[in-house]
């Protein structure tokens, strides 16, 4: 991925909307998103829901950087922070140098992943450096399964609604 391909960069994220080009193997119409691990979460899902990138929108509020979330594996209304995450690329410290883990790797559970690991010494073996999530474009949700978000947004089960809707719900505005 050149420089030419990245758009709407700032620091600590880079933003690729180039889905449709050749050879590329992001889904056609999704926006690979890599933060850096110390951005706040928030601010992340904020830009998301700003710009129409769906999937994270119902882990608005989650306290914590783009690490803490991804190391958790924090979930909330039916979404995971591992239903987003392409990629990991972390510091290991057991063998000192850097690794970057698929999707697939990254071992996620509910409230965990293989990031939580410790060394002997108590302290935790994966630095995480850089989080690449990927995010369909749109204007409203998946159908909304979650009985409390449902609740929350007086809404059946299955409806679609705006992304800024769920995330003020979930904000509880």
């Amino acid at each position: 991925m050149g420089a030419s391909d990245l758009t709407r960069a700032s620091a600590g994220l880079r933003v690729d909307t180039t889905g449709c080009s050749v050879d590329d193997l992001v889904y056609c119409g999704a926006v690979q998103v890599a933060a850096d691990s110390s951005e706040p979460w928030d601010g992340i899902v904020e830009r998301a829901v700003a710009e129409g990138w769906l999937g994270v929108e119902a882990l608005s509020g989650l306290p914590g950087s783009v690490a803490d979330v991804t190391r958790a594996n924090a979930s909330a209304y039916g979404q995971s922070v591992s239903d987003a995450v392409v990629s990991v690329r972390t510091w290991d410290r057991s063998v000192d140098r850097q690794r970057t883990f698929a999707a697939v790797e990254c071992d996620f559970g509910p409230g965990s992943s293989r990031f939580t690991e410790q060394l002997a010494d108590g302290s935790l073996r994966y630095d995480l450096r850089e989080v690449t999530l990927l995010l369909k474009q749109g204007d409203l949700t998946t159908p909304v399964r979650d009985d409390a978000l449902v609740a929350r947004l007086g809404v059946a089960s299955g409806d679609r609604v705006p992304l800024d809707l769920v995330r003020r719900a979930v904000l509880g505005g």
